[in-house]
């Protein structure tokens, strides 16, 4: 069965509490079975916000943290950088790899992440780590030679309901053993959501 690829915040008016509003989200529809994939691409400008890619990353790794605690101190459940073999090792901490996104962007760039989220139930919080990372790496990573920060969220340890989930936020440029280098087109599209649902739902269900 096709899914339809639906825009999940069509009329959002940026906010600088929710990094949500700050690009256009498309996803699965909401009667759509698990795994859910969600994907947007964190431009430069949305709506007269300027984005900054250390901004939404730490909003993302900082999840729910208390007021006080200190910058880039993980609140998610698991954080982690996944590097293509060619890149510099300083770039597996996520301060440092997205100020570099921030510090050496182009005058003419698409995009500064590509961002999606993978939704589904699990029972064991490692299996479903186990099962994004390898995606990434395989498939993202490792196929157009980028980096990725991986972030998992437990909603329960907030008392919420909602189901854990993972963040990938990916920086949609080569990283060479040099730096960052060209943008990546296929990651830099609001297209590109069909594209990484289709090959996670293919990857998932190989697993079952």
């Amino acid at each position: 069965m096709t899914r339809a690829s639906v825009t999940l915040n069509q009329d959002c008016v940026p906010n600088s509490a929710n990094p949500h509003t700050h690009l256009m989200l498309v996803g699965d529809a909401a009667d759509a079975p698990y795994p859910r994939v969600m994907f947007g691409c964190l431009r430069p400008e949305f709506r007269g916000h300027i984005n900054s890619a250390t901004a939404f990353a730490q909003a993302k790794v900082m999840v729910a943290a208390s007021v006080g605690t200190p910058p880039w101190v993980p609140t998610a459940a698991w954080t982690e950088v996944l590097l293509p073999a060619p890149a510099c090792d300083r770039f597996s901490d996520p301060e440092t790899l997205m100020r570099a996104v921030d510090l050496e962007r182009p005058e003419k760039v698409n995009a500064l992440l590509s961002y999606f989220t993978v939704t589904y139930p699990v029972a064991r919080l490692h299996v479903m780590l186990d099962e994004v990372r390898g995606f990434v790496r395989e498939h993202i990573v490792e196929a157009f030679d980028v980096a990725a920060l991986i972030v998992l969220h437990d909603p329960g340890r907030a008392a919420s309901a909602n189901l854990p989930h993972v963040h990938v936020l990916v920086v949609p440029r080569r990283l060479t053993s040099i730096g960052l280098a060209e943008q990546v087109g296929a990651l830099t599209t609001d297209k590109a959501h069909p594209l990484i649902r289709d090959l996670f739902l293919t990857h998932w269900s190989a697993r079952r």
